[in-house]
């Protein structure tokens, strides 16, 4: 049994020594952030083959977090219509985000967890507030708590205070601020860091009230957000310019990057975008500058690395209870039969 405590021992030291590796030091530049998990919530609203970007744009979005750390498990992947799966589609089971780089956003370790109808307003309110059925699965649940930062992207067609579903139904501002402010109350998060690409983005979260979030939009109100390269191979916009900017910046971000948020806000000005890029931060505790880009899209936790010795291998032996010598055993013998006289309320005869 000592050889194989010190065998689990050294297993234990190793994963100890790897894990310090792959962590980060929280710079001093840095403000310190109360936050133990992250989140991503990421939706795509629109159907048809014409808006085939804004399933590029989500899976693009989707990429990024999870090549930075974020598990499928506390990503959820929101998409209105099956792209890849597309009879117009040359190239099936592929989704591209750039005609001129070939980049799949649609690979074998895609999750999606809700798709198809339904992605709906409803639905979306729901897996925000946490009012799911009963029967709901793991999976399309967004299981968060007080100590969660959330990333909430949401890509498709919208107007002044709205955004459409699925071209059936829509989403009012005043409808999505109150289903925040429901998380706030129920202790759902931490942080939000909300995106929306869309027309008119802005007007969704200028309704805002609950603490602690950080928004920023494709365009202000009056504004179209537009659409960056046609592919002339499926004859469709491929990517929005929003987010083919967002992409071009987290592409060079990495786990251990010192990248700021303010940074983030700025990756597309309007000599890019063609539309002004909206900022809220009056409901933001913090200072952009000073919050690393990995608090919303990555998952490194920062530890601190101590210099001061650990035997890891002195491990402590349960002490053996002291036998009571002078009690002498009990005695005990069998019936013939049980004496039945003797149970209360029982008849024997």
């Amino acid at each position: 049994m000592d050889l194989i405590n010190r065998i689990y021992c050294v297993l234990f030291t190793i994963a100890t020594v790897l894990s310090l590796t792959y962590s980060i030091e929280i710079p001093e530049e840095f403000q310190k952030s109360n936050h133990s998990n992250n989140w991503a919530v990421l939706v795509d609203t629109s159907r048809f083959w014409f808006n085939y970007r804004h399933v590029a744009n989500v899976l693009s979005i989707y990429r990024s977090v999870k090549r930075l750390g974020i598990p499928d498990s506390q990503i959820i992947l929101m998409i209105s219509d099956d792209m890849a799966c597309n009879p117009r589609n040359p190239r099936p089971a592929t989704i591209f985000n750039n005609a001129h780089e070939q980049i799949n956003v649609y690979g074998d370790d895609v999750e999606v967890d809700y798709r198809g109808y339904e992605v709906s307003v409803e639905n979306f309110v729901r897996l925000l507030t946490g009012r799911v059925p009963p029967d709901t699965p793991r999976s399309k649940r967004l299981l968060t708590d007080e100590g969660s930062n959330i990333l909430i992207y949401l890509t498709g067609h919208g107007g002044d205070g709205f955004l459409k579903f699925q071209d059936s139904e829509e989403i009012t501002s005043q409808e999505l601020a109150d289903a925040l402010e429901q998380m706030w109350e129920k202790r759902r998060y931490n942080e939000i860091f909300f995106i929306i690409d869309t027309c008119q983005a802005s007007s969704m979260y200028e309704k805002f009230y609950s603490p602690n979030i950080l928004a920023t939009a494709s365009s202000l109100v009056g504004e179209d957000s537009l659409s960056h390269h046609v592919d002339s191979a499926i004859g469709v916009y491929i990517i929005d310019r929003y987010t083919y900017y967002v992409l071009e910046f987290l592409e060079n971000v990495h786990p251990n990057s010192k990248r700021t948020m303010s940074e983030f806000l700025a990756v597309c000005p309007k000599s890019a975008c063609l539309s002004t890029v909206g900022v809220r931060r009056d409901l933001f505790k913090r200072d952009p500058d000073k919050v690393p880009i990995t608090d919303f899209f990555g998952s490194v936790r920062p530890v601190i690395i101590t210099t001061d010795p650990i035997d890891i291998l002195d491990t402590p032996k349960r002490k053996k209870k002291p036998e009571n010598k002078t009690k002498s055993p009990v005695k005990r013998e069998y019936l013939s039969q049980f004496p039945v006289h003797l149970v209360p309320n029982t008849k024997t005869g």
